[in-house]
């Protein structure tokens, strides 16, 4: 993925892109709530 070409969002700085790295194997799990579409962390394995 080239992060040089996501687009800073639709309204910045109110309404922006970002790009979470969860590592592979992690013991914690996110989520996101549809609603608000905050991601929060769901469980720890």
């Amino acid at each position: 993925m080239d992060l040089s070409k996501i687009p800073a969002g639709k309204n910045p700085p109110e309404d922006i892109y970002v790009v979470i790295e969860i590592p592979q194997g992690s013991s914690i799990k996110y989520e996101v709530d549809k609603e608000s579409g905050a991601v929060f962390v769901d469980r720890f394995l």
